[in-house]
Protein backbone atom coordinates (compact mmCIF):
# COMPACT_ATOMS: atom_id res chain seq x y z
CA UNK A 1 0.00 0.00 0.00
CA UNK A 2 1.43 3.23 -1.07
CA UNK A 3 1.74 5.92 1.17
CA UNK A 4 2.49 8.88 -1.55
CA UNK A 5 -0.30 10.46 -3.11
CA UNK A 6 -0.43 12.56 -6.36
CA UNK A 7 -2.22 15.16 -7.80
CA UNK A 8 -2.46 13.67 -11.02
CA UNK A 9 -1.19 10.06 -12.42
CA UNK A 10 -0.90 9.33 -16.10
CA UNK A 11 -1.38 5.57 -17.41
CA UNK A 12 1.25 5.86 -20.38
CA UNK A 13 4.08 7.15 -21.75
CA UNK A 14 2.73 8.06 -24.94
CA UNK A 15 3.17 11.47 -27.01
CA UNK A 16 -0.49 12.24 -25.47
CA UNK A 17 0.33 11.07 -22.12
CA UNK A 18 3.64 12.52 -21.67
CA UNK A 19 2.28 16.07 -23.29
CA UNK A 20 -0.37 16.38 -20.63
CA UNK A 21 2.33 15.22 -17.91
CA UNK A 22 4.37 18.01 -18.98
CA UNK A 23 2.01 20.67 -18.89
CA UNK A 24 0.51 19.90 -15.62
CA UNK A 25 4.28 20.02 -14.16
CA UNK A 26 4.30 22.91 -15.17
CA UNK A 27 1.55 24.23 -13.63
CA UNK A 28 3.03 23.03 -10.50
CA UNK A 29 1.16 19.79 -9.60
CA UNK A 30 2.46 16.66 -8.68
CA UNK A 31 2.50 14.24 -11.83
CA UNK A 32 3.66 10.15 -11.94
CA UNK A 33 3.54 8.92 -15.47
CA UNK A 34 3.34 5.24 -15.17
CA UNK A 35 4.81 2.80 -18.19
CA UNK A 36 3.98 -0.70 -18.01
CA UNK A 37 7.27 -1.25 -20.54
CA UNK A 38 10.69 -0.74 -19.51
CA UNK A 39 10.98 1.71 -22.73
CA UNK A 40 9.28 5.29 -23.24
CA UNK A 41 7.02 6.18 -26.07
CA UNK A 42 4.56 3.57 -26.48
CA UNK A 43 3.55 3.69 -30.49
CA UNK A 44 6.51 6.49 -31.30
CA UNK A 45 9.91 4.76 -30.01
CA UNK A 46 12.36 2.65 -30.89
CA UNK A 47 13.74 -0.44 -30.15
CA UNK A 48 17.33 -1.25 -29.84
CA UNK A 49 18.78 -4.64 -30.77
CA UNK A 50 22.81 -5.19 -31.26
CA UNK A 51 22.73 -1.23 -31.95
CA UNK A 52 20.14 -1.82 -34.47
CA UNK A 53 17.53 0.57 -33.50
CA UNK A 54 14.36 0.92 -35.73
CA UNK A 55 10.74 3.23 -35.29
CA UNK A 56 8.42 1.16 -33.28
CA UNK A 57 5.38 2.17 -34.10
CA UNK A 58 5.39 5.86 -36.04
CA UNK A 59 8.12 5.90 -38.57
CA UNK A 60 7.67 10.00 -39.51
CA UNK A 61 6.67 13.43 -38.68
CA UNK A 62 3.51 15.29 -40.26
CA UNK A 63 2.91 18.26 -39.83
CA UNK A 64 5.27 19.04 -37.44
CA UNK A 65 4.04 23.14 -36.97
CA UNK A 66 1.81 21.64 -34.39
CA UNK A 67 4.14 20.97 -32.22
CA UNK A 68 4.93 24.90 -31.78
CA UNK A 69 1.32 25.14 -30.24
CA UNK A 70 2.78 22.63 -27.34
CA UNK A 71 6.19 24.42 -26.81
CA UNK A 72 4.55 27.87 -26.77
CA UNK A 73 2.77 26.43 -23.86
CA UNK A 74 5.20 25.06 -22.62
CA UNK A 75 7.45 28.71 -22.48
CA UNK A 76 9.81 26.98 -24.70
CA UNK A 77 11.18 27.00 -27.99
CA UNK A 78 10.94 24.06 -29.73
CA UNK A 79 14.34 23.90 -31.64
CA UNK A 80 15.89 23.66 -28.11
CA UNK A 81 14.65 20.15 -27.59
CA UNK A 82 13.89 18.21 -31.24
CA UNK A 83 15.99 18.46 -34.36
CA UNK A 84 13.50 17.89 -37.00
CA UNK A 85 14.99 17.14 -40.01
CA UNK A 86 12.87 17.21 -44.07
CA UNK A 87 12.77 14.15 -45.63
CA UNK A 88 13.67 14.79 -49.53
CA UNK A 89 12.73 12.32 -51.70
CA UNK A 90 9.39 11.66 -49.60
CA UNK A 91 9.08 7.95 -51.09
CA UNK A 92 10.87 5.99 -53.04
CA UNK A 93 7.92 4.54 -55.19
CA UNK A 94 7.90 0.83 -56.94
CA UNK A 95 4.88 0.20 -58.70
CA UNK A 96 2.66 -3.18 -60.08
CA UNK A 97 4.42 -2.86 -63.52
CA UNK A 98 7.78 -2.34 -62.20
CA UNK A 99 8.11 1.16 -62.71
CA UNK A 100 9.80 2.92 -60.18
CA UNK A 101 9.99 7.06 -58.84
CA UNK A 102 12.14 8.71 -56.73
CA UNK A 103 9.33 11.59 -55.52
CA UNK A 104 10.51 14.88 -54.44
CA UNK A 105 9.15 17.46 -52.20
CA UNK A 106 9.27 20.35 -53.93
CA UNK A 107 6.09 20.90 -55.64
CA UNK A 108 7.43 21.25 -59.53
CA UNK A 109 9.64 18.44 -59.82
CA UNK A 110 7.06 16.55 -58.28
CA UNK A 111 5.07 17.78 -61.66
CA UNK A 112 7.67 16.22 -63.66
CA UNK A 113 7.64 13.09 -62.46
CA UNK A 114 3.34 13.34 -62.90
CA UNK A 115 4.17 14.25 -66.65
CA UNK A 116 6.96 11.26 -67.23
CA UNK A 117 4.32 8.99 -66.14
CA UNK A 118 1.03 10.32 -68.15
CA UNK A 119 1.16 13.81 -70.08
CA UNK A 120 -2.21 13.67 -70.05
CA UNK A 121 -2.49 14.24 -65.91
CA UNK A 122 -0.28 17.33 -65.61
CA UNK A 123 -3.12 20.12 -65.82
CA UNK A 124 -4.87 17.77 -63.24
CA UNK A 125 -1.78 17.18 -60.62
CA UNK A 126 -2.18 21.30 -60.95
CA UNK A 127 -5.38 21.32 -60.11
CA UNK A 128 -5.08 19.13 -57.07
CA UNK A 129 -1.98 21.72 -56.14
CA UNK A 130 -4.10 24.33 -55.81
CA UNK A 131 -6.96 22.88 -54.10
CA UNK A 132 -4.35 21.19 -51.26
CA UNK A 133 -2.53 24.28 -51.33
CA UNK A 134 -5.87 26.19 -50.26
CA UNK A 135 -6.54 23.69 -47.71
CA UNK A 136 -2.73 24.35 -45.87
CA UNK A 137 -3.24 27.76 -45.85
CA UNK A 138 -5.86 27.54 -44.03
CA UNK A 139 -4.29 25.02 -41.85
CA UNK A 140 -1.26 27.51 -41.05
CA UNK A 141 -3.68 30.20 -40.36
CA UNK A 142 -5.50 27.84 -37.73
CA UNK A 143 -1.85 26.93 -36.43
CA UNK A 144 -1.04 30.76 -35.89
CA UNK A 145 -4.11 30.73 -33.61
CA UNK A 146 -1.50 30.12 -30.25
CA UNK A 147 -3.60 30.00 -27.07
CA UNK A 148 -2.50 32.50 -24.25
CA UNK A 149 -2.85 30.20 -21.56
CA UNK A 150 -4.09 26.09 -21.10
CA UNK A 151 -7.20 27.28 -20.21
CA UNK A 152 -7.38 29.35 -23.29
CA UNK A 153 -6.62 26.42 -25.74
CA UNK A 154 -10.24 26.14 -26.68
CA UNK A 155 -11.65 28.87 -25.69
CA UNK A 156 -14.68 30.39 -27.85
CA UNK A 157 -12.03 33.07 -28.58
CA UNK A 158 -9.48 30.99 -29.93
CA UNK A 159 -11.89 28.74 -32.16
CA UNK A 160 -13.10 32.09 -33.63
CA UNK A 161 -9.43 32.83 -34.32
CA UNK A 162 -8.81 29.27 -36.16
CA UNK A 163 -12.19 29.68 -37.80
CA UNK A 164 -12.55 33.07 -39.05
CA UNK A 165 -10.38 34.45 -41.98
CA UNK A 166 -9.87 34.48 -45.61
CA UNK A 167 -7.73 31.54 -46.28
CA UNK A 168 -10.57 29.57 -44.33
CA UNK A 169 -13.40 31.45 -46.65
CA UNK A 170 -11.19 30.15 -49.90
CA UNK A 171 -10.27 26.46 -48.44
CA UNK A 172 -14.43 25.99 -47.74
CA UNK A 173 -15.18 25.00 -51.37
CA UNK A 174 -12.43 22.34 -51.34
CA UNK A 175 -12.83 21.12 -47.92
CA UNK A 176 -16.44 20.54 -48.38
CA UNK A 177 -15.38 18.00 -51.28
CA UNK A 178 -13.08 15.89 -48.88
CA UNK A 179 -15.68 15.14 -46.45
CA UNK A 180 -18.30 14.87 -48.84
CA UNK A 181 -16.10 12.32 -51.14
CA UNK A 182 -14.52 9.21 -50.25
CA UNK A 183 -10.44 9.13 -51.08
CA UNK A 184 -10.76 7.00 -54.18
CA UNK A 185 -13.40 9.14 -56.16
CA UNK A 186 -11.77 12.20 -54.83
CA UNK A 187 -7.90 11.25 -56.11
CA UNK A 188 -9.49 9.89 -59.35
CA UNK A 189 -11.30 13.23 -59.90
CA UNK A 190 -8.15 14.45 -60.15
CA UNK A 191 -5.76 11.78 -62.34
CA UNK A 192 -6.58 8.92 -64.90
CA UNK A 193 -3.43 7.18 -64.75
CA UNK A 194 -4.10 4.46 -62.39
CA UNK A 195 -0.77 4.71 -61.49
CA UNK A 196 -0.86 8.22 -60.51
CA UNK A 197 -4.35 7.31 -58.71
CA UNK A 198 -1.86 4.83 -56.55
CA UNK A 199 0.84 7.30 -55.80
CA UNK A 200 -1.80 10.17 -55.22
CA UNK A 201 -4.34 7.70 -53.10
CA UNK A 202 -2.25 4.84 -51.16
CA UNK A 203 -2.02 6.84 -48.09
CA UNK A 204 -5.42 5.57 -47.45
CA UNK A 205 -3.29 2.74 -45.38
CA UNK A 206 -2.27 5.53 -42.63
CA UNK A 207 -5.76 5.73 -41.45
CA UNK A 208 -6.08 1.83 -41.81
CA UNK A 209 -9.06 1.72 -44.04
CA UNK A 210 -9.66 0.97 -47.45
CA UNK A 211 -9.44 4.28 -50.11
CA UNK A 212 -13.54 3.79 -50.73
CA UNK A 213 -13.84 4.22 -46.76
CA UNK A 214 -11.54 6.62 -46.11
CA UNK A 215 -12.03 10.17 -46.08
CA UNK A 216 -11.21 12.15 -49.33
CA UNK A 217 -9.49 14.77 -46.51
CA UNK A 218 -6.95 12.27 -46.02
CA UNK A 219 -5.33 13.45 -49.41
CA UNK A 220 -4.23 15.95 -47.21
CA UNK A 221 -1.42 13.65 -46.02
CA UNK A 222 -0.14 13.22 -49.41
CA UNK A 223 0.23 16.87 -49.81
CA UNK A 224 1.98 17.36 -46.40
CA UNK A 225 4.43 15.26 -48.28
CA UNK A 226 4.75 18.02 -50.55
CA UNK A 227 4.97 20.85 -47.90
CA UNK A 228 7.62 18.69 -45.33
CA UNK A 229 7.80 15.42 -43.68
CA UNK A 230 10.11 15.47 -40.75
CA UNK A 231 12.19 12.64 -38.78
CA UNK A 232 13.62 13.69 -35.49
CA UNK A 233 17.63 13.38 -34.67
CA UNK A 234 17.44 10.00 -32.05
CA UNK A 235 14.79 8.21 -34.40
CA UNK A 236 10.87 8.75 -33.31
CA UNK A 237 11.85 7.60 -29.54
CA UNK A 238 13.27 11.42 -29.44
CA UNK A 239 9.79 13.23 -29.18
CA UNK A 240 8.86 10.96 -25.94
CA UNK A 241 12.33 11.11 -24.77
CA UNK A 242 12.14 15.55 -24.80
CA UNK A 243 8.74 15.44 -23.12
CA UNK A 244 10.05 13.00 -20.85
CA UNK A 245 13.27 15.36 -20.05
CA UNK A 246 10.61 18.58 -19.69
CA UNK A 247 8.60 16.99 -17.28
CA UNK A 248 11.13 16.15 -15.09
CA UNK A 249 12.43 19.45 -15.08
CA UNK A 250 9.63 20.52 -14.03
CA UNK A 251 9.73 18.15 -11.24
CA UNK A 252 7.13 15.29 -12.68
CA UNK A 253 8.34 11.56 -12.25
CA UNK A 254 8.04 8.10 -13.81
CA UNK A 255 8.08 4.83 -13.30
CA UNK A 256 8.91 1.94 -15.95
CA UNK A 257 7.60 -1.22 -15.53
CA UNK A 258 4.55 -0.45 -13.80
CA UNK A 259 1.87 -1.95 -15.32
CA UNK A 260 -1.77 -0.05 -14.01
CA UNK A 261 -4.20 -3.24 -13.07
CA UNK A 262 -7.25 -1.03 -12.00
CA UNK A 263 -8.51 2.79 -11.38
CA UNK A 264 -9.31 3.39 -7.90
CA UNK A 265 -13.20 4.79 -8.02
CA UNK A 266 -14.55 6.07 -4.93
CA UNK A 267 -18.59 5.79 -6.51
CA UNK A 268 -18.25 7.37 -9.76
CA UNK A 269 -14.98 9.45 -9.12
CA UNK A 270 -11.58 8.38 -9.77
CA UNK A 271 -9.44 7.83 -6.97
CA UNK A 272 -6.05 6.93 -8.39
CA UNK A 273 -4.90 3.43 -9.65
CA UNK A 274 -3.94 -0.10 -8.62
CA UNK A 275 -0.87 -1.53 -9.71
CA UNK A 276 -0.59 -5.03 -10.44
CA UNK A 277 1.33 -6.29 -7.38
CA UNK A 278 -1.06 -4.65 -5.52
CA UNK A 279 0.77 -0.85 -4.86
CA UNK A 280 -1.90 1.63 -4.21
CA UNK A 281 -1.48 5.24 -5.56
CA UNK A 282 -3.87 7.85 -4.54
CA UNK A 283 -4.27 11.07 -7.11
CA UNK A 284 -7.16 13.38 -7.37
CA UNK A 285 -7.19 13.01 -11.24
CA UNK A 286 -6.14 10.42 -13.78
CA UNK A 287 -5.42 10.81 -17.34
CA UNK A 288 -5.44 7.68 -19.39
CA UNK A 289 -3.23 7.51 -22.38
CA UNK A 290 -3.92 3.89 -23.37
CA UNK A 291 -6.74 2.25 -25.82
CA UNK A 292 -10.50 2.94 -24.40
CA UNK A 293 -11.62 -0.21 -24.26
CA UNK A 294 -8.81 -1.31 -21.98
CA UNK A 295 -9.21 2.00 -19.71
CA UNK A 296 -12.91 1.28 -19.36
CA UNK A 297 -13.44 -2.90 -19.58
CA UNK A 298 -10.82 -3.59 -17.94
CA UNK A 299 -9.04 -0.47 -15.96
CA UNK A 300 -12.49 0.69 -15.08
CA UNK A 301 -14.28 -1.93 -14.81
CA UNK A 302 -17.15 -2.88 -17.52
CA UNK A 303 -19.76 -4.13 -14.06
CA UNK A 304 -18.32 -0.20 -12.83
CA UNK A 305 -20.23 1.36 -16.34
CA UNK A 306 -23.28 1.61 -17.30
CA UNK A 307 -24.76 -1.56 -19.69
CA UNK A 308 -25.38 0.95 -22.29
CA UNK A 309 -21.71 2.43 -21.81
CA UNK A 310 -19.66 -0.92 -21.69
CA UNK A 311 -22.06 -2.27 -24.86
CA UNK A 312 -21.06 1.32 -26.60
CA UNK A 313 -17.18 0.77 -25.62
CA UNK A 314 -17.18 -2.97 -26.74
CA UNK A 315 -18.63 -2.00 -30.10
CA UNK A 316 -16.06 0.66 -30.54
CA UNK A 317 -14.27 -0.55 -33.91
CA UNK A 318 -10.69 -0.96 -33.64
CA UNK A 319 -8.29 0.16 -36.51
CA UNK A 320 -7.08 -2.03 -38.16
CA UNK A 321 -3.27 -3.26 -37.20
CA UNK A 322 -0.38 -2.27 -38.02
CA UNK A 323 2.11 -5.89 -38.55
CA UNK A 324 5.74 -5.04 -39.07
CA UNK A 325 8.78 -6.76 -39.36
CA UNK A 326 12.00 -5.33 -38.76
CA UNK A 327 15.38 -6.41 -40.41
CA UNK A 328 18.89 -5.64 -39.48
CA UNK A 329 21.54 -5.95 -42.52
CA UNK A 330 25.01 -6.58 -42.64
CA UNK A 331 25.13 -4.10 -45.21
CA UNK A 332 23.57 -0.92 -46.66
CA UNK A 333 21.64 -1.47 -49.69
CA UNK A 334 22.33 0.40 -52.50
CA UNK A 335 18.31 0.18 -53.83
CA UNK A 336 17.36 1.83 -50.29
CA UNK A 337 17.34 5.01 -51.60
CA UNK A 338 15.48 7.08 -49.32
CA UNK A 339 14.17 7.12 -45.77
CA UNK A 340 10.38 5.80 -46.82
CA UNK A 341 9.83 3.26 -49.65
CA UNK A 342 6.09 2.31 -51.08
CA UNK A 343 6.47 -1.08 -52.75
CA UNK A 344 2.52 -1.45 -54.43
CA UNK A 345 1.12 -3.83 -56.98
CA UNK A 346 -1.39 -2.48 -59.53
CA UNK A 347 -4.56 -0.48 -58.41
CA UNK A 348 -6.94 -3.53 -59.51
CA UNK A 349 -4.75 -5.77 -56.75
CA UNK A 350 -4.19 -3.36 -53.93
CA UNK A 351 -8.04 -2.74 -53.82
CA UNK A 352 -9.11 -5.92 -54.08
CA UNK A 353 -6.89 -6.62 -50.55
CA UNK A 354 -9.94 -5.47 -48.61
CA UNK A 355 -12.87 -7.35 -49.78
CA UNK A 356 -10.96 -10.48 -50.97
CA UNK A 357 -8.43 -11.30 -48.08
CA UNK A 358 -8.37 -8.60 -45.17
CA UNK A 359 -12.29 -8.63 -44.27
CA UNK A 360 -12.47 -12.81 -45.03
CA UNK A 361 -9.62 -13.53 -42.34
CA UNK A 362 -7.05 -14.55 -45.16
CA UNK A 363 -3.47 -13.61 -46.42
CA UNK A 364 -3.28 -12.75 -49.62
CA UNK A 365 0.08 -13.52 -52.29
CA UNK A 366 2.87 -11.02 -51.33
CA UNK A 367 2.31 -10.18 -55.06
CA UNK A 368 -0.66 -8.51 -54.64
CA UNK A 369 0.57 -6.78 -51.09
CA UNK A 370 1.70 -3.42 -50.42
CA UNK A 371 4.25 -2.60 -48.63
CA UNK A 372 5.81 0.73 -46.47
CA UNK A 373 9.28 0.55 -45.69
CA UNK A 374 10.87 2.65 -43.55
CA UNK A 375 14.61 3.00 -43.21
CA UNK A 376 15.49 4.96 -39.53
CA UNK A 377 19.45 5.20 -40.44
CA UNK A 378 18.94 6.49 -44.16
CA UNK A 379 19.07 9.92 -42.69
CA UNK A 380 20.76 9.49 -39.19
CA UNK A 381 23.37 6.54 -39.36
CA UNK A 382 23.60 6.37 -35.89
CA UNK A 383 20.13 4.02 -35.91
CA UNK A 384 22.13 1.31 -36.94
CA UNK A 385 25.91 0.04 -36.76
CA UNK A 386 28.38 1.33 -38.68
CA UNK A 387 28.30 0.01 -42.39
CA UNK A 388 25.11 -1.84 -41.40
CA UNK A 389 21.61 -0.76 -42.08
CA UNK A 390 17.95 -1.33 -40.55
CA UNK A 391 14.48 -1.04 -41.92
CA UNK A 392 11.21 -1.53 -40.29
CA UNK A 393 8.21 -2.96 -42.77
CA UNK A 394 4.58 -2.62 -42.43
CA UNK A 395 1.93 -4.16 -44.17
CA UNK A 396 -2.01 -5.16 -44.43
CA UNK A 397 -2.87 -8.39 -42.09
CA UNK A 398 -5.97 -9.20 -40.45
CA UNK A 399 -6.04 -9.83 -36.60
CA UNK A 400 -7.78 -12.98 -36.77
CA UNK A 401 -7.00 -15.05 -39.31
CA UNK A 402 -9.64 -17.83 -40.69
CA UNK A 403 -7.38 -20.53 -41.61
CA UNK A 404 -4.00 -20.24 -39.64
CA UNK A 405 -2.73 -18.99 -36.28
CA UNK A 406 -0.48 -16.00 -36.29
CA UNK A 407 2.04 -17.19 -33.78
CA UNK A 408 2.72 -20.33 -35.54
CA UNK A 409 3.35 -18.75 -39.15
CA UNK A 410 4.55 -15.18 -38.16
CA UNK A 411 8.25 -15.70 -38.78
CA UNK A 412 7.63 -17.82 -41.60
CA UNK A 413 5.56 -15.32 -43.66
CA UNK A 414 7.86 -12.53 -42.60
CA UNK A 415 10.61 -14.33 -44.58
CA UNK A 416 8.17 -14.75 -47.39
CA UNK A 417 7.99 -11.34 -47.41
CA UNK A 418 11.20 -10.59 -47.43
CA UNK A 419 11.72 -12.71 -50.31
CA UNK A 420 8.86 -10.84 -52.33
CA UNK A 421 10.88 -7.38 -51.44
CA UNK A 422 13.92 -8.95 -52.77
CA UNK A 423 12.37 -9.83 -56.40
CA UNK A 424 10.38 -6.40 -56.66
CA UNK A 425 12.61 -4.07 -55.18
CA UNK A 426 15.24 -4.92 -52.86
CA UNK A 427 18.08 -7.37 -54.59
CA UNK A 428 20.51 -9.20 -52.51
CA UNK A 429 18.07 -8.34 -49.66
CA UNK A 430 17.73 -11.79 -48.05
CA UNK A 431 21.66 -12.77 -47.82
CA UNK A 432 22.02 -9.23 -45.88
CA UNK A 433 19.73 -9.78 -42.89
CA UNK A 434 21.91 -10.16 -39.63
CA UNK A 435 18.54 -9.72 -37.59
CA UNK A 436 14.95 -10.26 -37.96
CA UNK A 437 11.77 -9.43 -35.51
CA UNK A 438 8.03 -10.38 -36.72
CA UNK A 439 5.60 -8.42 -34.94
CA UNK A 440 2.60 -9.70 -35.90
CA UNK A 441 -0.93 -8.79 -35.20
CA UNK A 442 -1.33 -10.44 -32.26
CA UNK A 443 2.12 -9.59 -31.31
CA UNK A 444 1.76 -5.77 -31.40
CA UNK A 445 -1.44 -6.46 -28.68
CA UNK A 446 0.81 -8.36 -26.51
CA UNK A 447 4.40 -5.97 -26.71
CA UNK A 448 1.87 -2.43 -26.68
CA UNK A 449 -1.01 -3.95 -25.07
CA UNK A 450 -3.09 -2.80 -28.02
CA UNK A 451 -6.73 -4.48 -28.33
CA UNK A 452 -6.94 -6.33 -31.91
CA UNK A 453 -3.32 -4.91 -32.37
CA UNK A 454 -5.27 -1.67 -33.50
CA UNK A 455 -2.06 0.77 -33.98
CA UNK A 456 -4.37 3.53 -34.62
CA UNK A 457 -7.03 2.78 -31.76
CA UNK A 458 -10.52 3.03 -33.19
CA UNK A 459 -10.93 3.32 -36.86
CA UNK A 460 -10.70 6.28 -38.37
CA UNK A 461 -13.65 6.61 -40.47
CA UNK A 462 -15.91 9.83 -41.27
CA UNK A 463 -18.05 9.02 -38.00
CA UNK A 464 -15.02 7.54 -35.85
CA UNK A 465 -12.93 11.04 -36.58
CA UNK A 466 -12.79 14.24 -34.69
CA UNK A 467 -15.91 14.77 -32.31
CA UNK A 468 -17.11 11.74 -32.88
CA UNK A 469 -14.13 10.05 -30.72
CA UNK A 470 -13.99 9.86 -26.72
CA UNK A 471 -13.91 13.10 -25.77
CA UNK A 472 -10.56 14.53 -23.23
CA UNK A 473 -13.28 14.71 -20.20
CA UNK A 474 -14.42 11.25 -19.03
CA UNK A 475 -18.66 12.02 -19.54
CA UNK A 476 -18.45 7.84 -17.66
CA UNK A 477 -15.96 8.74 -14.55
CA UNK A 478 -15.50 11.99 -12.87
CA UNK A 479 -11.90 13.24 -12.46
CA UNK A 480 -10.80 10.62 -15.53
CA UNK A 481 -9.19 12.08 -18.41
CA UNK A 482 -8.52 10.52 -21.97
CA UNK A 483 -5.98 11.16 -23.88
CA UNK A 484 -4.10 9.22 -27.05
CA UNK A 485 -5.31 7.65 -30.42
CA UNK A 486 -8.39 6.66 -29.53
CA UNK A 487 -9.44 10.30 -28.19
CA UNK A 488 -10.39 13.39 -29.91
CA UNK A 489 -9.15 14.18 -32.90
CA UNK A 490 -7.52 10.69 -34.02
CA UNK A 491 -5.04 8.80 -34.58
CA UNK A 492 -1.14 10.11 -35.37
CA UNK A 493 2.00 11.82 -33.71
CA UNK A 494 0.49 15.20 -34.07
CA UNK A 495 -3.31 14.58 -33.14
CA UNK A 496 -2.34 12.59 -30.36
CA UNK A 497 0.02 15.23 -28.87
CA UNK A 498 -3.49 17.88 -29.40
CA UNK A 499 -5.07 14.93 -27.32
CA UNK A 500 -2.75 15.86 -24.80
CA UNK A 501 -3.20 19.27 -24.63
CA UNK A 502 -7.35 19.31 -24.52
CA UNK A 503 -7.24 16.85 -21.65
CA UNK A 504 -4.81 19.24 -19.80
CA UNK A 505 -6.90 22.00 -20.22
CA UNK A 506 -10.17 20.23 -19.57
CA UNK A 507 -8.24 19.19 -16.25
CA UNK A 508 -7.12 22.21 -15.67
CA UNK A 509 -10.31 23.95 -15.83
CA UNK A 510 -11.81 21.43 -12.90
CA UNK A 511 -9.04 21.50 -10.92
CA UNK A 512 -10.74 23.41 -8.00
CA UNK A 513 -13.69 21.20 -8.22
CA UNK A 514 -11.39 18.03 -8.17
CA UNK A 515 -9.67 19.33 -5.33
CA UNK A 516 -12.50 19.98 -3.39
CA UNK A 517 -14.13 16.70 -3.64
CA UNK A 518 -10.96 14.95 -3.65
CA UNK A 519 -10.44 12.31 -0.89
Amino acid sequence: MSVDSYDVVVIGSGVGGLTSAALLAKRGLKVLVLEQSRRIGGCCSNCDVRGFRPDVGAIFVIAHEMYHILFDLLEMRLEDHLDFRPLDPVYDAVLGDGSRYLLPRDVDAMGEVVRSISPGDEDGYRRWCRDMDRVFRAYLKTMGATPRSLEAVLSPERLLRMGVGPQQALALPVAAKHLTRNLEKLVNGYFRDDRLRMLFGWENLYAALPAHRCLGAFSMITYFGRMGYHYPKGGMIAIPRALERIMLGFGGEIRYGASVQRIMLRGRRAAGVRLEGGEEIPASAVISDIHTRTTYLDLVGAENLPAWAAKTVRRQPCSIPAPTFYLGLSEKLPSVRSHMSVVLPDKLRFDRIWTNYYDRGLLYRPDDGGFLVSCASHDDPDLAPPGKQVLSVIYVAPYRLQYYDWDRIGEEWAWELVDNLEKRAFPGLRSKVEWMDSVTPLELERRLRLPEGAFFGLEMSGTNMGPFRPNWRSRLVEGLYLAGQCTNPGGGVPLVMLSGIHASSALVKDWNKLKATCC
